[in-house]
């Protein structure tokens, strides 16, 4: 490939890589760049040529045209600071320029209105004496372009004029056709290669070739060049505690990125919204626009990280002027978990209920007592604002069960019971929801009982006689044998319950061993079948 003798102007790219060159042989298959463009340019002669014509025109907007003979070392690039956008017009003042410095760029060369006090490179087309004014353009907006003003690695503006297999036939304007690859388009891969026709595209000279003819550019390159600066422009100025505008870039399982403005920052899935999310694509979708706090700068790594949560109204705050300990309130159950469930009062507040406060059962589990998305409502046992905890109580919305239970379930009364559990000793009954009472195994049955299980099991119900009530120890003492006896003789069930039956302790002989066994303290071995021990 031959060069010119030019300067290298600033910023100059990096030459065309082997990388490249490949993908363009295998976007074209066995077929040239030049045959290509040769093709191009004989099926579209008139339409360029009407298309040049129109570019032509001085009331047509676009870039400033360079004057008629002008050459690529008779231009200069200077660097300047955007003052103001007045209508149609960039007004910018230029660095290292005596006397007077202001120059005009047509605001149709921007991609978007640029920020006053943005500094970039110009190219100096001339000076308008009558208005003192340096008429400028965008380092790379090129007009009638020449291939003297053509460098490798410089950018330019070209339109989009049809597409191929292989990727986008351009014109960069003064007949000059160019190529630019199917790969080198965008910073990610574009299926649709239609959509850019008719477009005027900016993109980085790859390749140039004069004796051939031929123009390579990347549209890639350009944007990777534009996201660069950008990006140093943003870490300049980014702060940590910063609140900021950005739109969501993409989306994972673990959270989002989102787009500052050439600078991508990550939000956790934690740190998205104060309510528990399960999936980051629940609550945004790829280019939704989104506030967000920047919460940690690393500048080794250039990495953000950004939270949309510490923007957005915090529901612990002021807590305990919304809540109070016994306050009755209705919430909806969020999920269960081994120990309780957690209900959310209000989105991204949410309250532990235990097990134990979920009935007034001993033998309780979450999933019996409430179900997911259920309403219930519950009393407020505690709240911990600087923990972030707020616990509650189901059963003691009820009321407590054992409250007159003397009275229900007064002594000899038979109820009817579910077995619970068993032990080794006996089981327990449920009577009634929260009152459990204990079946001891010696009151299962008339006969001697080796096991629990022989009589009762887990979840058999049957009837009780109530033996004992304690409301402040909160235990019932029940009897089964006890049902079949008769009233008249309950009392002496009881009195025999209550006085079991102790056999005496024989008694030690007294007396000497003297005289032998004869004669054991006076008895004589007469006496000793009659002696009771």
């Amino acid at each position: 490939m031959e060069h010119s003798n030019e300067s290298t102007p600033p910023r100059q790219l990096s030459e065309v890589d082997e990388q490249l060159q490949r993908e363009i042989a295998e976007a074209l298959g066995h077929q040239s760049v030049e045959d290509l463009m040769a093709e191009a340019q004989e099926q579209d002669a008139q339409g360029a040529e009407s298309t040049a014509a129109e570019e032509a025109k001085p009331d047509r907007p676009g870039p400033v045209r360079a004057q008629a003979g002008a050459s690529g070392a008779g231009l200069q690039v200077r660097r300047g600071r955007v003052q103001a956008v007045q209508g149609d017009s960039v007004f910018v003042q230029l660095h290292g320029v005596d006397g007077k410095n202001t120059g005009v760029v047509p605001l149709a060369q921007f991609e978007r209105p640029p920020r006053g006090g943005a500094i970039m490179d110009f190219v100096v087309q001339r000076f308008d004496e009558s208005e003192g004014l340096y008429i400028l353009s965008r380092e790379g907006a090129i007009g009638e372009a020449t291939w003297e003003q053509l460098l490798a690695g410089s950018a330019v503006e070209a339109r989009v004029t049809k597409h191929n297999k292989g990727g986008l036939e351009l014109e960069l304007g003064g007949g000059i056709r160019g190529f630019m690859p199917a790969s080198q388009i965008d910073l990610h891969h574009v299926d649709d290669l239609e959509q850019f026709v008719g477009q005027k595209v900016q993109a980085a000279v790859q390749e140039v070739d004069r004796k051939r003819k031929r123009v390579v550019l990347s549209r890639r390159k350009y944007l990777e060049q534009a996201r660069d600066r950008a990006r140093d422009e943003i870490w300049s100025k980014i702060e940590e505690g910063q609140v900021v505008d950005g739109k969501v870039s993409s989306i994972a399982d673990y959270g989002v990125f989102v787009d500052l403005g050439g600078l991508d920052g990550m939000v956790h899935i934690s740190d998205m919204s104060h309510a528990r999310i399960e999936k980051p694509g629940d609550m945004v979708k790829v280019g939704d626009e989104v506030r967000v706090k920047v919460l940690k700068l690393d500048e080794e790594r250039k990495r953000v990280r950004l939270g949309m949560k510490q923007v957005a109204p915090d529901p612990w705050a002021n807590i305990e002027q919304k809540y109070s300990v016994g306050d009755q309130i209705t919430g909806r159950v969020a999920r269960i978990v081994d120990f309780g469930a957690f209900i959310e009062l209000e989105p991204g507040l949410e309250a532990l209920l235990p097990a134990a406060e979920m009935s007034w059962s001993r033998h309780t589990r979450p999933e019996d007592v409430v179900k997911p998305d259920e309403n219930i409502r519950a009393s407020i046992l505690n709240i911990d604002p600087k923990k972030k905890r707020i616990g509650l109580s189901l059963k003691q919305v009820g009321g407590d069960p054992w409250v007159g239970a003397e009275h229900r379930f007064p002594r000899h009364a038979i109820v009817q019971g579910k077995v619970l559990s068993t032990t080794e000793f006996g089981a327990f009954v449920e009577i009634e929801p929260g009152i459990e009472g204990l079946v001891h195994i010696s009151e299962l049955a008339q006969r001697r009982v080796n096991s629990v299980e022989e009589i009762l099991k887990p979840g058999d119900t049957d009837k009780f006689r109530v033996l004992e009530v304690n409301e402040e120890t909160r235990k019932i003492k029940l009897s089964r044998k006890a049902v079949d006896v008769p009233e008249e003789k309950l009392e002496d069930h009881g009195q025999a319950q209550a006085k079991p039956e102790v056999k005496a302790k024989p008694r030690r002989p007294t007396g000497s061993l003297k005289g032998g066994l004869g004669n054991i303290g006076g008895i004589g071995l007469g006496d000793l079948g009659k002696l009771k021990l």
